[in-house]
């Protein structure tokens, strides 16, 4: 069975179920919140209970995914009614990977949400992102934080402002704050997560596949705290590794940009020996660089390969995108929107 077949039967079972709910029902989705951790007895406690209280009238659970902690982080979480599982590798995004997975798999949720175990973000604002979703006003949504000099480092927002412009202007999305903290989307943005790229970059990752997938993505202001305890994050760390996502997106979502402009700027350099060869020859009748005449036909067959390559890559990426597209369509329509 193909991918858009299992995605449109997924979701249609989806709608029939939720649609035999009893009239008054707030809610019908079910929601995965999801909270990395590592070495967070602290604040962890205080975030599970604010998360239970702000959302209430919602059908959610809480997954913390450790890291293995060395203090009482998951006894902590366990006392105040959180499930905890443990992740198999380090990082970031292998600890959401790991969290997402199983509140899909093993708690069938249909809404992710992300948020910090540290109390920089608020519970009030995760309400904001999943009352958007469950509205169907929006499919991904993102907190946009609203930052200032003592709850966030220079470096680390001017690194969060620049990596946010590059991937905005790329994407051509109208979110200013793409490596958020608190974010969260509908579950079957999972089936389309590339595992080798889990993480730090799993934000523009995930972004990435949600427009592939034609979802609409739309953000929300929260607020931002300092932290409770000592950072863990490296700034310099997070930005070569978005920056590494960034050349692979241009190699994947947009592949005739970089094959055509090194094919393009092949043959030009081809042409410019071609030349040098061909004045030769007329000035002299003669042909003195002949080594310079093989490397100019080289280089422009080399660069004409090159175009030619990622005219049928842009062709085949088009094709996968407006497949996506139509499938993810046909369930908007199922939903009503």
């Amino acid at each position: 069975m193909g991918f858009d077949s299992v995605f449109i039967m997924k979701y249609a079972d989806e709608f029939i179920s939720s649609s035999k709910l009893p009239k008054g029902s707030k809610h019908r989705s079910k929601i995965g919140i999801v909270i990395p951790t590592l070495n967070e007895e602290k604040s962890i406690g205080l975030v599970i209970n604010e998360l239970k209280r702000e959302l209430a009238q919602f059908d959610f659970v809480i997954i913390v995914v450790d890291g293995r902690s060395t203090d009482r982080t998951i006894s902590v979480a366990k006392e105040n009614g959180a499930e905890v599982i443990y992740q198999k590798n380090k990082g970031y995004g292998e600890a959401l990977i790991a969290g997402y997975f199983y509140a899909v798999r093993e708690l069938q949720c249909d809404i992710l949400v992300t948020i910090d175990a540290d109390g920089t973000y608020s519970a009030k604002d995760c309400f904001k992102v999943i009352n958007k979703i469950e509205s169907l006003s929006a499919d991904y949504v993102v907190g946009r934080r609203l930052v200032n000099s003592k709850n966030m480092t220079f470096s680390h927002r001017i690194g969060n402002r620049i990596i946010s412009w590059l991937i905005r202007n790329f994407l051509e999305i109208n979110i200013m704050d793409t490596q958020s903290g608190l974010f969260g989307f509908r579950s079957y943005l999972t089936d389309n997560i590339d595992l080798g790229q889990i993480k730090w970059a799993i934000n523009t990752e995930l972004l990435t596949k949600a427009l592939e997938l034609g979802m609409n993505i739309d953000e929300v202001g929260i607020s931002y705290s300092e932290r409770i305890g000592k950072t863990k994050s490296n700034t310099i760390r997070a930005g070569l590794t978005n920056l590494q996502m960034i050349i692979r997106m241009i190699r994947d979502f947009k592949p005739l940009l970089i094959l055509g402009s090194i094919g393009a700027t092949l043959v030009g350099v081809g042409i410019i020996f071609g030349g040098i060869v061909i004045y030769d020859f007329y000035k002299t009748g003669t042909i003195h660089h002949s080594s310079s005449a093989v490397l100019s036909a080289l280089l422009i067959i080399a660069g004409v390969q090159l175009v030619s390559l990622g005219l049928v890559a842009d062709m085949l990426r088009r094709k996968q995108q407006t497949r996506l597209k139509l499938a993810h369509n046909l369930y908007s329509k199922d939903r009503g929107d």
